[in-house]
Parts: C-alpha cells; sequence; structure tokens
C-alpha cells in the first residue's frame, strides 16, 4: 500500500484565505442578502447574520486589542472590514453592549485597527452576529 506523501511546504497562509472568506462572505450578505455557510469551521452564516466576530493572536500568543476611545477601553473582537493590498486586514473594534447584563451582545464602534496579515499567528471565530453596519453610524448625520 503506498503512502501518500506529506508535504510540510504548503505554501499558503490559511489564516489570510479565511479572513478574505469572512470579509467576501460579510459583503455578500450585507449587498446581496445571500445564505451562506462560514466558518472558522461552520457556524451557520444567513442574511439575518453579517458579522462573524473574530479575535486575533500575535506569534507571540497575545490577544490582539484596540483602542476604543482615548480613555483607554481596549478591546480583542472584531469585524473584517477589509483586506487592502493582499496584506492588511481593516478591522471595525466590536465591544459588548452593557444594557442586558445577563445577554451582553457586541456592538460596533466608528474606530479601525488596521494589521498586518503576517503578523497574525492565530484567528477565533465567534457564532456570526447581526451588527448594525457603520456606516450609517459613522456618516454625518443631518438634523431633523
Amino acid at each position: 500500500m503506498q503512502m501518500e506523501a506529506f508535504n510540510n511546504d504548503c505554501d499558503c497562509n490559511y489564516i489570510k484565505d479565511t479572513l478574505v472568506k469572512i470579509d467576501k462572505l460579510q459583503k455578500e450578505v450585507a449587498t446581496l442578502g445571500t445564505v451562506s455557510c462560514i466558518s472558522c469551521d461552520a457556524s451557520l452564516f444567513s442574511s439575518a447574520n453579517n458579522t462573524i466576530p473574530v479575535t486575533l493572536f500575535s506569534k507571540c500568543g497575545t490577544t490582539f486589542i484596540g483602542y476604543t476611545d482615548l480613555v483607554g477601553t481596549t478591546t480583542g473582537f472584531f469585524r473584517v472590514e477589509s483586506i487592502r493590498c493582499g496584506r492588511y486586514v481593516t478591522l471595525r473594534m466590536l465591544t459588548s453592549d452593557s444594557s442586558d447584563p445577563e445577554n451582553p451582545t457586541l456592538v460596533a464602534t466608528t474606530r479601525t485597527i488596521i494589521l498586518d496579515i503576517d503578523e497574525i499567528a492565530g484567528i477565533q471565530c465567534y457564532e456570526p452576529i447581526i451588527v448594525e453596519l457603520c456606516n450609517s453610524s459613522i456618516g454625518t448625520q443631518t438634523p431633523n
């Protein structure tokens, strides 16, 4: 019985591929309302959900965090906003809505962070959720 050779010289970046796939599917849901499946393994992703929250880890094993305000509040939860130049990921920071402490939800902030994908060593994906898309909260508000 012939054994298949195991190739350790994989020329792929699975984390980058996962981030690109998340970005693509989130945009499809936002623009087309299509129903798709995605995971960091197999979470249901439907038009009812437009965000797959992620936590990212550095090569040192630490969690990437972003500052959500000037007083030092941080978060480790993000929404993929875009992939640029095939190497940089723009992430929307998500924070916990503390209005219902028994049933916390993540909400989008107006802040983003850009990371070099090559510096990301791990990704944790969470169950898809609905997040109010940020373009409505970032744009100039006109008074009624």
